[in-house]
């Protein structure tokens, strides 16, 4: 009977246990609409180079190619690990139309030369610029703070097909090759679409 009571007991818990995480997961802010590349050129941001000059984001992204935008900082550790893929990435699939930014959320006059050498550190061959947090808040909505790295993935059309929280060596690795070959194939649609 005590062996009953306890068991007993222990899916009461079980059950309230539960009941509190549906709770919380209910009060949870929703997530941001996923935006189009569209609604992001709409915005006109302004990023800096890492050379100082302010130049409009519009500028580095190109109508009709798909695009990978990643939000980065030299002290971000699976930053670290996730930018040898976006160096495969944008060697694989640059010379045919992906662009890849990377985003930096560090400040420009404080940390340009930290942010050049880590650049020069990882080889990273695509576009790097600083970007504003007003960016970053365009796809998290008001964050109170930056969750990265963060790596969003545009088809050629500009819709959104990925956007990746986070990055593992495994799953990260396999998710984001995923999306950018899906984003390569929005190109070839569209350029079949166009011939004809």
């Amino acid at each position: 009977m005590k062996t009953l009571l306890s068991l007993a007991f222990t899916f009461a818990l079980a059950g309230a246990f539960a009941i509190t995480l549906a709770g919380n997961a209910s009060a949870q802010q929703p997530q941001p609409a996923a935006p189009t590349l569209d609604q992001l050129k709409a915005r006109n941001f302004t990023v800096t180079t890492f050379d100082g000059k302010r130049v409009s984001l519009n500028k580095l992204l190109e109508e009709g190619k798909p695009v990978v935008l990643d939000f980065w900082a030299t002290w971000c550790g699976p930053c670290r690990q996730e930018i040898p893929h976006l160096n495969e990435i944008d060697k694989k699939h640059g010379k045919n139309g992906l662009i890849v930014i990377g985003l930096n959320l560090e400040n420009p006059l404080e940390d340009r030369q930290a942010a050049q050498n880590f650049v020069r550190e990882f080889g990273m061959k695509y576009q790097n610029v600083f970007a504003p947090g007003q960016i970053y808040q365009f796809f998290n909505g008001a964050a109170s703070s930056y969750r990265i790295p963060q790596t969003i993935v545009f088809g050629a059309d500009g819709k959104l097909i990925k956007r990746l929280v986070g990055f593992s060596p495994q799953a990260g690795r396999a998710a984001l090759t995923s999306a950018v070959e899906q984003a390569m194939r929005t190109r070839e649609i569209g350029a079949r679409q166009t011939a004809e």
